[in-house]
This record gives C-alpha cells, sequence and structure tokens, in this order.
C-alpha cells in the first residue's frame, strides 16, 4: 500500500477525489514551477544557512531519506543538533520534516512557509507531521512555524540574520492531534478503495489551490457559453441565482437583477450588442497631447536581493512606454534590468527620459504603476519630484473601461486581456510566445537571471518579455483610440 505522506495528507484535506487520483491516477505530466514553489525554495535554503546543521538528502528517494535519518539519530547526543529535511516512517505514514533540532532529550520540529505570517492551512501541515514524529518514537516537545519576517531589511549581500521568524503553535498541534490521527485513518480508506470517491465539482477546487485534477474532474460537462457566474461582484444576487438552479445568464430573468451593472451585463449578453456609453469618455476625449502610456513589471521576493529592500516588496525590473505625438507619430521606449535589476537609479533615469515632460500618462489599473513610482521617488531624492510628478500626471483607463464599455465576451471581466479581443481580436495576448501574462514574465525573468542559462535560451526570454511589456503598452493605445471614438483598424497589426 502507498505511504500516506504530507503532501497527500493536505490533499485528502482540500478532496478526497485529488487523494485518490494521485494514487490511481496521477498527472503524467510534470507540475511547472511557480512562484510560490521558487519562493519556497529559495527561503528554504535561506534557512538552512542561518544555523549550522545536516542536510538529510532526498535524491535517492524517500526510503534512502528514512534509512540516511535513522543513521544519524543513532549516533543520540553526539548526532547534529539540527537536522534539516529528516525523513521519518510510521507504518503507512511517512513525512519529511524541514527542520528538526534537538533539545536535551526532546526535538523541535519546525515547519517553514515563506509566508509572512501563520496562516489556518500550517496547523494541519505541522500537525501531521508532529503526529508521524510521534508514532515513530520522537519526542516532540515543540512545534513551531518557521516564517519570513516581513520587517527584515536587506542591509548587506548575502546576510540574512533575522529574515525567519518562528511562532510557537504547540498548544494548538497538540490539540489537533486527534483529528489528524482521525483523518489519517480515513484518508488511508480513500487510497486503498478500488474506485474513486464520488465528489462533485464545488468550491474545494479552487481552495486553498487550484487542483491539478479540475479539468478531468470537469470533462464532458455541460458549460454555458454565458455562465451566471459571469456577473460581476456578484455577491448575494449570485448566489441566491445558483441557489435557484440558474446556470447559464441568459436564462436570469431581468427582474431578478437590481445592480446596474448587473442589468448592463445582462442586457449585452442577451442581445450580443455591446455596451457602449460615450458621455463616460468625455474627459478622456479632452485630454491633450502627447499621450503617454505605461506599464511596469515586478517581481517579489521572499528572500530580498536587493539592498535597502524588504521581502516581498515590489521591485520593478521593467518598464514599456508608448508616446503618442499624433495618429502617425508613436514612438516606443523600453527597459529591460537583468544584470543591472536593482539599479533604481538608471531605472529612473531612463524612464523619465522617455516620457515628455507634459501630457498625460495612462495606465490600466494605474494605482499599481502609482505605487511603483512613488516607491522609487522615497528611494531616489534626486528623482523624488520629477518621480512623483510622473505619478500625478496618471490617467487610469481601467475605471473609465469599466463605466463606458461590455462585451458579453468579456465574461465579466474587464482585464485588459479580456478586453482586448473584443475590440481588435488580433492583438489578443494568446499571439504571444512564452510571456502572455504577469507570473510568466516574472519566471521569465528569475530565468533570465539564472546564471546556467543558455545563451540562446537568454535570447528567447529576453525577446519573450521585451514583447509582452511592450504589447501591454501598445494596447492602451488601441484602448484609448476605441473609447475615444478615433479609428483603431489601422493599429491591429501592430
Amino acid at each position: 500500500m502507498a505511504w500516506l505522506t504530507k503532501t497527500r495528507f493536505l490533499s485528502g484535506l482540500q478532496c478526497h477525489k485529488r487523494l485518490w487520483f494521485e494514487i490511481h491516477r496521477p498527472l503524467e505530466e510534470s507540475i511547472e514551477p511557480s512562484i510560490p514553489i521558487l519562493q519556497g525554495r529559495a527561503f528554504d535554503e535561506v534557512v538552512q544557512r542561518l544555523r549550522p546543521g545536516v542536510v538529510i538528502s532526498r535524491d535517492k528517494g524517500m526510503p534512502a531519506a528514512i534509512a540516511e535519518t535513522v543513521r544519524v539519530l543513532a549516533k543520540g547526543t553526539d548526532a547534529p543538533s539540527t537536522l534539516y529535511q529528516p525523513a521519518f516512517r510510521a507504518g503507512d505514514l511517512a513525512v519529511i520534516a524541514d527542520v528538526l533540532r534537538r533539545h536535551g532529550n526532546e526535538f523541535e520540529l519546525v515547519e517553514v512557509k515563506a509566508t509572512t505570517q501563520v496562516k489556518e492551512t500550517h496547523l494541519p501541515d505541522a500537525a501531521f507531521q508532529a503526529l508521524v514524529l510521534q508514532r515513530a518514537s520522537i519526542p516532540v516537545g515543540r512545534v513551531s512555524i518557521g516564517h519570513v519576517n516581513s520587517q527584515f531589511v536587506l542591509k548587506r549581500a548575502g546576510e540574512y540574520d533575522g529574515l525567519l521568524v518562528e511562532e510557537d503553535i504547540t498548544d494548538a498541534v497538540e490539540d489537533y492531534l486527534p483529528e489528524a490521527a482521525a483523518k489519517a485513518s480515513e484518508y488511508q480508506q480513500v487510497m486503498a478503495s478500488p474506485s474513486a470517491p464520488s465528489v462533485n465539482v464545488g468550491p474545494q477546487c479552487m481552495s486553498p489551490y487550484e487542483c491539478p485534477f479540475l479539468a478531468r474532474c470537469t470533462v464532458g460537462q455541460e458549460t454555458p457559453e454565458y455562465p451566471v457566474d459571469s456577473l460581476p461582484r456578484g455577491g448575494k444576487t449570485l448566489e441566491a441565482l445558483m441557489a435557484d438552479g440558474y446556470r447559464d445568464l441568459r436564462e436570469v430573468p431581468i427582474e431578478r437583477l437590481t445592480s446596474v451593472m448587473h442589468r448592463r451585463v445582462h442586457e449585452a449578453t442577451m442581445t450580443g450588442t455591446a455596451y457602449f456609453d460615450a458621455s463616460v469618455t468625455a474627459e478622456l476625449r479632452q485630454q491633450p497631447l502627447p499621450y503617454s502610456y505605461l506599464d511596469f513589471e515586478t517581481i517579489s521576493l521572499s528572500v530580498p536581493e536587493v539592498i535597502g529592500t524588504r521581502p516581498y516588496e515590489k521591485i520593478p525590473f521593467q518598464w514599456s512606454v508608448h508616446v503618442e505625438f499624433g495618429p502617425a507619430d508613436i514612438r516606443h521606449v523600453e527597459y529591460l534590468a537583468i544584470e543591472s535589476f536593482g539599479d533604481f537609479d538608471a531605472m529612473a533615469r531612463a524612464l523619465i527620459a522617455a516620457i515628455p515632460s507634459e501630457g498625460p500618462i495612462f495606465a490600466y489599473n494605474a494605482s499599481f504603476e502609482a505605487a511603483v513610482l512613488n516607491s522609487l521617488a522615497d528611494r531616489l531624492p534626486t528623482h523624488d519630484s520629477a518621480l512623483r510628478g510622473l505619478a500625478g500626471r496618471l490617467v487610469d483607463l481601467l475605471p473609465i473601461t469599466r463605466e463606458a464599455y461590455y462585451h458579453r465576451d468579456m465574461q465579466g471581466s474587464w482585464s485588459i486581456k479580456d478586453v482586448m479581443p473584443t475590440i481588435l481580436p488580433n492583438l489578443g495576448y494568446e499571439r504571444l510566445d512564452e510571456v502572455q501574462e504577469g507570473g510568466a514574465a516574472q519566471l521569465a525573468f528569475l530565468e533570465l537571471r539564472d546564471p546556467n542559462v543558455s545563451p540562446e535560451r537568454a535570447q528567447v526570454l529576453r525577446s519573450a518579455l521585451l514583447r509582452y511589456c511592450a504589447h501591454d503598452t501598445w494596447v492602451m493605445v488601441v484602448l484609448r483610440r476605441f473609447l475615444c471614438g478615433e479609428s483603431v483598424l489601422a493599429l491591429d497589426q501592430r
């Protein structure tokens, strides 16, 4: 029988069917690294450097790691006081812990999380580990969550004393242990079952994380072309409609909708005619030339690399600016920091030079660009006035678009990635290679900074990042013209 590991225990907490699939019908394709996974690995590496200890290798699999852990602990008080990644087995339960520290005759179990605080989901995680160690005759006296200190500021490169904060959750774990034991027994029965449990698709499929088997569970299910949950900010109205059995927005009686926005979305969906209110864009049409369009890409690191920065601070690594001087005069300037990442002065000087001293600066969800500009101003007193001046000229196209325009194919979303294909289909983000959204941009940036990346791969990634960010500002050129009633057809193939 397969062992119930910590990963499988947490899968069982989310859904019995997910757990069963992992045992009997695992995914063939590997799960690509995500930003949270990479953040966790980076923090784990720092934690292991903060205090001397022995790292138990997992290269040869869990059985070998368990045997190595037993061998090290057999030395008793002569064994290292701190073990990283020790592995344990008790019957059909098995875990790999993050940190185990000896204190006299007892041990302290530390579960490391790259979050800035203890979360509710951390308790069952740590409790299952404590349960296995307890059954493996490892006396655990204390259980802690080690997480990122959000107040830490990097003062010297590579010096991370103070980045780790540990919070004692021993009492909570002890209270949860009986439930953990009961669930472990329950999940072992699920794993041993010859057939998959019957579980309907529901909220658990996305909480606390999206289930990797969701597509498998929804295959063959008929999904309305315009589902009722496309109602933006549906709240209690959506809950009531779902409870009454409505799944297709086109079947909902208009009387059930009281929100102006909901009625607007409903009408556009029913008729197929896009909603457009030119009165909302009156002020936009009065804006004077030149028009600048700005987009930043940022990265948030669990382990800060730039002197003076904190964990998870949004650090800009790229920007794109299109400047429209007239209908046929549009220029583009871009900046991508790889080797120069963290050189805020160089980035700011280039940006200030790229944007004309007058005219509006358009952004989509401009609060993000404003935050980046003001953060740069805080760091660069010599550019403070210029950067805050740029922030003060920002004009947000998102709320204007939300009030002025809706096409049913937007499916209740005003993300520019959903808006743009309804205006000019050829400018959809799916036409981009490698990088089509912000998360992919961050992954590409991290890969570019890997010293082992090949020159050929680096060129692909660099080109993809530049094209993606430039696309973000180019589509704003198109969007502004569309909102102002100007022709956009000539911009279709840019």
